[in-house]
């Protein structure tokens, strides 16, 4: 890869940019209606899940629909279902536009995610039939796993080949993290499956493999698409180059460096060597300088000039995006500290976390992606701005509410544990309130991926071309590319 980096997304003219985005429409469409629909059955069982935890009566009478098993499902078909076809459509449609170069090969791609929503069918019945595993992000049982890798590994050696064909000149910065994450996802995946489902190693190394794995499958898979969305769309709608190159490296190798290496934090007091709490503390700590690269590049980019996110659909949702990714490096780095950590280890306060980055970071920004790519592989806007402006309040509600909710019932829950005075069950009544107000924000979650879904099938469906472009204010600045392309 070369190292001269370009502060422009790409220098295609239209009839390129058509013919690229016209080879990749049948696999980037394919993995986006997949994400659409698990996403609604994800959040459909996350409902489910919250409101156990609140009421624990409901649905008691079926086994099936156990607690335990609803949040594992619910966790396996969003992180696998929703979030990671997402990703693979953003990185493939990206790949095309920065290498240059149409799609080949593309019934490979939709071979591949066919393949990967079987996968993930099998795995989502087997947990809520009682086959899982114990770990997060790794309960899919051990004969759905080999079905994902053979899947992925088809869209990687795609992605591979398609980078070896590409124009010559500067890469895009988008490039680099799009590559990584590629290469990233086959590594974290397969190493810890094979350490902790198909061959399991000593129970003590158990724990630490599977945080070293989800603190990668977020930092070095998920981030990194995210962030390359990101510096694509913003000066592609802004109209402004990316502000500085040298903080954008300095992002991708601290991001690369420290990524994965987080998830000791969650464990400190734990059995296990101290060098892996203590490596934990400080990756969590380091992933500040990242943070703080990514959110000031991406302010300077937009120069003071934020009208655009007023009627730019995909501006609005990545802006919330890259903003809750540096509020959860920044929350994550406050919560890895010994004292810090010691009253909310075992609190709601990590679920917090959790959302935030996984829903109020990626998702969202997965969402304004969506939002920007899909008109340009169909060749029609979107058919109602209403839903757009519906499902980015619903989005943005419901996971502040969920967010929120843990996150301050977390802090209350951990300092009554502290409390030798307090019972366990006192505890658990103060957390009451901020988990009801979690559940509503899980319903209105629901009800942003249904609107969500409803409004793909729609313009899939829709038999109008080059409409007026779906805005949500009038449209005060120009933009380097048009909306509907």
């Amino acid at each position: 890869m070369s190292n001269d980096l370009s502060n422009q997304p790409d220098d295609l003219t239209a009839p390129e940019r058509a013919q690229i985005d016209a080879s990749t429409s049948g696999a980037v469409l394919l993995f986006f209606g997949s994400a659409a629909f698990w996403l609604v059955f994800g959040s459909l069982l996350e409902v489910v899940g919250s409101i156990q935890l609140v009421f624990p009566g409901f649905l008691d009478g079926l086994s099936f629909l156990t607690y335990g098993r609803v949040v594992q499902a619910a966790t396996t078909v969003l992180a696998y279902g929703f979030a990671t076809p997402a990703a693979i459509g953003i990185a493939i449609w990206l790949t095309a536009r920065l290498c240059k170069v149409p799609l080949r090969h593309h019934r490979m791609l939709i071979s591949a995610g066919i393949v990967w929503n079987l996968g993930i069918l099998v795995g989502a019945c087997s947990i809520i039939a009682g086959n899982s595993t114990s770990f997060p992000l790794l309960a899919l049982p051990a004969f759905a796993t080999p079905i994902l890798f053979v899947s992925y590994a088809l869209i990687a050696i795609w992605v591979l080949f398609t980078f070896n064909e590409r124009k010559s000149g500067a890469l895009f910065v988008s490039a680099w993290f799009v590559f990584t994450a590629i290469l990233a996802f086959p590594w974290l995946f397969g190493t810890a499956n094979a350490l902790l489902v198909w061959n399991p190693v000593a129970a003590p190394a158990q724990t630490p493999i599977a945080l070293w794995f989800a603190s990668g499958f977020m930092n070095l898979w998920l981030v990194p698409v995210g962030v390359a969305a990101a510096f694509y769309i913003i000066p592609k709608s802004t109209g402004f180059p990316i502000a500085s190159n040298n903080l954008s490296l300095l992002g991708f190798w601290t991001l690369l460096l420290f990524g994965a290496w987080t998830g000791g934090a969650q464990i400190i007091g734990g059995p296990v060597p101290a060098w892996i709490t203590s490596a934990g503390v400080a990756a969590s700590v380091m992933l500040l300088v990242p943070a703080l690269a990514i959110g000031v590049n991406l302010h300077l980019t937009f120069q003071g000039h934020y009208a655009p996110v007023a009627w730019s659909p995909a501006l609005r949702f990545v802006v919330v995006g890259i903003g809750s990714l540096v509020t959860y490096w920044v929350l994550s780095a406050i919560n890895s500290l010994p004292l810090v950590n010691s009253m909310t280890q075992f609190s709601d306060t990590n679920r917090a976390l959790y959302q935030l980055g996984h829903f109020g970071f990626f998702a969202m920004t997965a969402f304004g992606a969506i939002y920007y790519i899909v008109p340009r592989l169909t060749g029609k806007e979107w058919p109602c701005a209403p839903f757009i402006s519906l499902h980015f309040w619903l989005a943005a509600t419901g996971f502040g509410l969920v967010v929120s909710g843990l996150l301050l019932g977390g802090l209350i829950q951990g300092a009554a544990l502290n409390q030798t005075i307090v019972t366990f069950r006192s505890s658990m009544e103060f957390a009451w309130p901020f988990r009801f107000q979690a559940m509503l924000g899980s319903v209105l979650i629901l009800g942003s991926a249904v609107s969500f879904a409803l409004h793909f099938i729609g313009i899939l469906l829709d038999t109008r071309k080059n409409q007026a472009p779906a805005m949500l204010a009038e449209r005060e600045e120009k933009s380097q590319e048009p909306v509907a392309v």
